[in-house]
């Protein structure tokens, strides 16, 4: 049940109005809402319901474990339990086949032969997504008794709500289940609703999957059969689409949050417009990049305990990032050079602080330019690695554009302008919400409704046969 699908279309028609009328029964409401959340996910593989119970009634579980005893080693002792079972259950679906071919091939270079047969393990989508969440919660509740939550159905629908459990935003339980137990009530904003419902539609359906039918998928599978300036578009493309794709689902997810009366938190600010690494990592995934800061890099001492594990830390925390996007070495590798590129900018940025004076405005504006097209460069040569099927392809698709051969295929000019288009909206905060907020706004409730369906229509027709599915999807 994609949320591009009309399958998901008439389950929101049928969801939406039941939850604003189920909305002042306490309870009815919550285990109606987890119900919509289970069908939606059963919805994929129904054999993945058992793995989010089973998740969810042990994060709930463990936390209730750390607020009722006082023994600090018997907590200590629960909580490696449940990270045992956390993590354990996300390797097992979702690295097991790697470690495996890694064992595999350390035995036949001894010569000798894995007496384990290779499983088919299915990964369950979104597992990444939820047990992050989870996680968050339950280290949360250890660190602060006073955030346990006695009532398991508020963990599994918090661990389990439906527009967010594929790809995210990676909620915080902190900022969910006030607005579940309507301690904290959320307007129902539908105009901003509609308004990221036809941004992700149009993200995901025009532009990123345009890019990913005309040049992506092609340059990325048959680099040497594209001209070295193709494979150059071909990985720009790549770098907008896998922004427009991914910002489209949580656009969705946040629309669809608000249609229910829920405040999804933002996931994306404008990542191409940064001027550094960092600051690309305060823009991009932001859910993901604090929870990576707050439940690893700050545990492992952060910039507390000097330099040399300052950095330590920050190759681990992004080493680590990579692979939990995949079960692959060149999501380890693009982990990496963020790790070594984040490493290098505190470097260079605390010997700049320690000495000079600001520059002269000119001089200022273009150090802001020479920062902003080195970090996109270095951004864009790393999404290479993350989008490849194997860091060999990788390396291949870099040879092939650094070539400087002009023979091979071409590209559709339209890629190019859908490039410069995104590019120069990120630059120039180019949201296109005024203008909606202007005409749109203002229209009576049936006007609206009839612009948005002939909206979505255009849309839908502006895309290809068979929509892809998400990107992150995979994670």
């Amino acid at each position: 049940m994609n949320l591009t699908s009309l399958e998901f279309v008439l389950f929101l028609l049928v969801v939406m109005p039941l939850n604003w009328c189920l909305r002042p029964f306490k309870t009815p409401y919550k285990l109606f809402l987890l119900l919509a959340s289970y069908i939606f996910y059963a919805s994929f593989n129904i054999k993945f319901i058992l793995i989010l119970a089973v998740f969810s009634f042990l994060t709930w579980f463990f936390a209730i474990i750390f607020s009722e005893t006082r023994d600090r080693l018997f907590r200590r002792f629960c909580m490696v339990l449940y990270l045992s079972f956390s993590l354990g259950i996300l390797v097992f679906f979702k690295y097991y086949e790697m470690i495996y071919i890694s064992i595999d091939r350390v035995l036949t270079s001894f010569g000798a032969a894995n007496p384990v047969p290779l499983m088919d393990v299915i990964l369950p989508i979104g597992i990444s997504f939820f047990t992050f969440q989870g996680l968050s919660y339950a280290i949360d509740a250890y660190r602060d008794e006073r955030k346990v939550v006695r009532n398991p159905v508020d963990i599994f629908v918090f661990i389990a709500f439906f527009p967010t459990i594929l790809s995210g935003p990676i909620l915080r339980a902190g900022n969910f289940l006030p607005q579940l137990r309507r301690e904290t009530v959320v307007p129902a904003d539908f105009n901003r609703a509609f308004y990221l419902l036809i941004s992700g539609l149009f993200k995901k359906i025009v532009i990123s999957s345009y890019l990913s039918e005309h040049i992506v998928r092609q340059v990325f599978a048959a680099p040497e059969s594209f001209s070295s300036v193709a494979v150059l578009v071909g990985v720009l493309s790549y770098s907008i689409q896998i922004y427009c794709d991914f910002s489209g689902y949580t656009d969705l997810a946040q629309g669809v949050g608000l249609l229910l009366g829920f405040n999804i938190p933002d996931n994306f600010n404008a990542p191409y417009a940064s001027q550094s690494l960092r600051d690309f990592w305060r823009r991009w995934h932001i859910t993901f990049s604090t929870w990576l800061r707050d439940y690893l890099y700050i545990p492992l001492g952060g910039n507390r305990k000097g330099v040399f594990r300052k950095y330590s830390n920050l190759m681990i925390t992004m080493a680590l990032g990579g692979l939990w996007h995949g079960a692959a070495y060149n999501f380890l590798i693009w982990g990496l050079i963020h790790g070594f590129g984040l490493v290098v900018f505190h470097l260079t940025h605390d010997a700049a602080r320690a000495g000079k004076e600001a520059p002269e405005p000119f001089f200022s504006g273009v150090r802001a330019f020479s920062a902003w097209a080195f970090t996109f460069c270095y951004v864009t040569l790393a999404w290479i690695f993350f989008g490849a099927e194997s860091a060999g392809k990788a390396v291949e698709i870099i040879r092939r554009m650094a070539a400087f051969d002009p023979e091979g295929s071409g590209y559709a000019g339209l890629c190019v302008f859908l490039i410069i288009l995104i590019m120069f909206a990120q630059i120039f905060r180019i949201t296109g919400k005024s203008v909606y907020d202007r005409y749109f706004t203002r229209l009576p409730a049936i006007a609206q409704g009839l612009v948005l369906g002939c909206v979505c229509i255009v849309i839908m027709k502006f895309g290809p046969d068979g929509v892809l599915p998400f990107i992150y999807f995979q994670f």
